[in-house]
């Protein structure tokens, strides 16, 4: 359905917003100190939980108060405030949601592209783009950017970072750049051993002269490790953490939802260890 102009869109539920924000019920409730089982469902029941909880799980989901815990609406003083529907839209808010559009997208986007996105009108995604051009404040620390021909991206300001600060910054992030083809490749296969171990040679990678150095270097960075020869291979799991490597299925389980059977989906990756010669040995490696 068409969303009207000036008017908020419908809320998203406990459980979508959980998707959205890349969090498990387990990492939610470790960095909230509760067990996970009090998140469970799209409106789990908070009524007993702190304050403080309350306050972090808002802040950690942008959810507001009341979406957690209805019995607030009729105490909190800051009520939330709806438009409308016949009023006009405000041009400044229409700014702030194509520039967080922008920001959920990542990659350039054209005006044709926003509005079908946004279900608005083209006039109404172009006069949001202008609002924002000309108003930059709007963005905070990002500039709203033309991308030829007709695209829009954010990027950082240049003007709020000094030239040293902008150095510093740039070696901080060094491991966290954009990995290069035999970066990938080794770090498919240093996976891939665990996960598909039949189909993944990895003493043939190791010792091909091409990938040598890479390794090398992602071992240095602490990416990839070999505690026990050469022939074993581990990713260390903060990155397998930071790649999300599991599909929907096991934040699905973890929120009740029914999970159809899948005989093609690959098994949780486990510890498996490889021989010498590259072959895998029977059973888990301990």
């Amino acid at each position: 359905m068409t969303q009207q102009p000036g008017t908020p869109p419908p809320a998203m539920d406990f459980t979508d917003r959980l998707r959205a924000s890349g969090l498990s019920l387990w990492e939610l409730g470790d960095l909230l100190g509760i067990h996970p089982h009090y998140l469970r469902g799209q409106q789990p029941d908070l009524h007993e939980r702190s304050v403080t909880v309350l306050i972090e799980i808002c802040r950690r989901l942008d959810a507001h108060p009341t979406d957690l815990v209805p019995a607030l609406e009729g105490i909190l003083r800051n009520q939330r405030r709806t438009a409308p529907a016949s009023r006009e839209p405000d041009i400044d808010q229409d700014a702030r949601t194509v520039l967080t559009a922008l920001t959920v997208a990542a990659v350039p986007l054209t005006r044709d592209a926003l509005a079908q996105a946004l279900d608005w009108t083209l006039h109404r995604a172009q006069q949001a783009l202008d609002h924002a051009l000309n108003h930059p404040q709007l963005a905070g620390p990002l500039a709203l950017r033309r991308v030829p021909p007709d695209a829009y991206t954010l990027t950082p300001r240049l003007d709020a970072l000094t030239t040293e600060q902008h150095h510093a910054l740039a070696g901080a992030t060094r491991h966290h750049a954009t990995l290069t083809e035999h970066e990938a490749t080794v770090l498919l296969a240093a996976i891939g051993v665990n996960r598909w171990p039949y189909e993944t040679n990895w003493n043939a990678l190791r010792t091909d002269p091409r990938y040598q150095a890479t390794i090398a270097a992602l071992k240095e960075a602490g990416i990839l490790y070999s505690d026990s020869g050469p022939h074993r291979i581990g990713v260390h799991p903060d990155v397998l953490f930071s790649l999300r490597y599991e599909d929907d299925t096991r934040l699905a389980r973890q929120l009740g939802e029914d999970v159809p059977f899948n005989p093609h989906r690959d098994p949780w990756p486990g510890a498996v260890e490889t021989n010498p010669d590259g072959t895998v040995t029977d059973g888990p490696a301990h």
